[in-house]
């Protein structure tokens, strides 16, 4: 089994590095499950049904705010309604997961600052994925 290290890691918004980062992470895909159990069953028993939920990402790292084209380029987007196709998640300098064609990504928490009297000062990004799953891109 091959093993990656999280070094060449980052995140992209469009082509602009989002400085600081040191943690990504996407929820993955939740199919809508739904009990089908009947009468005379001895044990629950259930089915895909419905529509799935395409997850959730995240990331965080320290807080740079002369990060002009990356966090505060994001923190620009609260309350502008917008959903993104182009925030990308790279697990190495060419691999990467987008949102499918069709889906959009969302900001649900901005990066809002945390200071610390000692240690660097961090900041988290939070969304919800819409419409399509990620999907990686070799």
């Amino acid at each position: 089994m091959a093993a990656i290290g999280g070094r060449l890691a980052s995140v992209r918004y469009g082509a602009n590095l989002v400085a600081g980062q040191g943690t990504w992470t996407l929820s993955g895909f939740v199919p809508d499950v739904q009990e089908s159990t009947a009468f005379g069953d001895t044990v629950k028993t259930f089915v895909q049904a419905g529509i799935g939920d395409a997850g959730t990402f995240s990331f965080s790292g320290n807080y740079d705010p002369a990060d002009t084209n990356g966090q505060v380029a994001l923190n620009a987007l609260a309350n502008t309604d917008a959903e993104l196709t182009n925030l990308y998640f790279y697990e190495s300098t060419s691999v990467f997961w987008r949102v499918a064609a069709g889906g959009a990504l969302i900001i649900t928490k901005f990066g809002s600052p945390t200071f610390q009297k000692n240690g660097l000062a961090t900041v988290a990004f939070e969304g919800k994925v819409s419409g399509k799953a990620m999907q990686r891109v070799v």
